[in-house]
């Protein structure tokens, strides 16, 4: 892979769940620490200026080892940062083998959190990344505290960057709307979303907000008035569930390009499509009552994995292929 040389590129992987002794469930912690291992490589071989690992880094069943296989693969790429997820927000005192949230900060010290320190603001080349702490303890549903709230708007006044991305582990917009699921929503949302999501639109240099958690691939833009504002809400998939990806994202001129990477290695696929059949999301999303197969809805459209999106106005789909911008007529609301 290659790159232009005046753009910014930013990968964002998130939900690794490295498992250096897991087993397989609905999601292929037997293979975690391969997968990744490659992922970081392609990223390196793309020349990457960031790595993104958005929470549920680590599984936490083992949580000193997988730390320690987290870094070594991490130390290994490019210039990293990262969020927790709800896998890594337990309290100090858990036992079992599971570290805490403090503990696993204290481990990547130095790559954006650290111990009490929960989120972060970084600046790579001219894009300003905001790292936010969306988790809650004993729960795997999202909260931003008021302390957060506030470290956000400091950093929306005063960021001088051409471009702002937020990063955090919990959805801001529901991908399976405009059905219900409440179970979903207390699971995955961000209980005070709205609030997050009125900051965010006011700062019309805020491109994206990166999520993860749900396991599933999603991209559409939200707080938008008309034919302009707002910013693109993009849920990456975990690299070891189906569909099994990461995201290149590359700041052009006239827009960001995504394009979604997938484990090279033999069987991925397959083995993630059979494992996430077997779990419980595959079984709530038939209560949903959508025509669409679950395998449909969390693969995403082809607009959801590789496309270009204007800084402003709606998204026009397309697709980026070895360097040639391929843009089609239609538009995505």
């Amino acid at each position: 892979m290659s790159r232009r040389s005046e753009s910014t590129v930013i990968a964002h992987i998130t939900d690794a769940h490295i498992s250096p002794n897991g087993k397989r469930t609905a999601v292929l912690k037997d293979r975690s620490v391969e997968i990744l291992d490659d992922l970081v490589k392609q990223c390196t071989e793309y020349v990457t200026d960031l790595v993104l690992f958005g929470g549920d880094n680590i599984d936490n069943k083992d949580g000193e080892t997988e730390i320690a296989a987290f870094l070594e693969i991490a130390n290994r790429g490019p210039r990293w940062l990262c969020v927790t997820g709800n896998h890594e927000s337990v309290h100090d005192l858990v036992g079992s083998g599971r570290v805490s949230k403090r503990t696993f900060a204290a481990a990547v010290e130095g790559h954006g959190i650290s111990p009490g320190r929960y989120s972060f603001s970084e600046v790579v080349k001219n894009v300003r990344v905001i790292g936010l702490d969306t988790t809650l303890y004993g729960t795997g549903g999202g909260h931003v505290s008021d302390d957060t709230l506030d470290f956000l708007a400091d950093e929306l006044r005063f960021a001088e960057e051409e471009h702002i991305v937020v990063l955090g582990h919990h959805l801001l917009a529901a991908p399976w709307a405009p059905y219900r699921l409440d179970a979903w929503d207390k699971d995955y949302l961000v209980s005070n979303r709205d609030v997050v999501v009125s900051l965010l639109a006011t700062n019309p240099r805020v491109r994206a907000y990166l999520c993860g958690h749900h396991h599933a691939s999603r991209v559409h833009r939200i707080a938008g008035r008309g034919q302009g504002g707002g910013f693109y809400h993009i849920l990456t998939p975990s690299p070891v569930a189906y569909p099994a990806a990461g995201r290149i994202l590359r700041f052009e001129e006239e827009g960001m390009v995504i394009e979604t990477i997938h484990p090279r290695l033999e069987g991925v696929i397959p083995q993630s499509l059979e494992a996430v059949m077997s779990g419980r999301k595959a079984q709530r999303y038939e209560l949903l009552g959508t025509p669409r197969s679950f395998t449909e809805y969390v693969a995403g459209r082809d607009s959801d994995n590789n496309a270009v999106l204007p800084y402003s106005g709606p998204r026009t789909k397309g697709v980026y292929d070895s360097g040639i911008e391929r843009r089609m007529s239609s538009v995505v609301e």
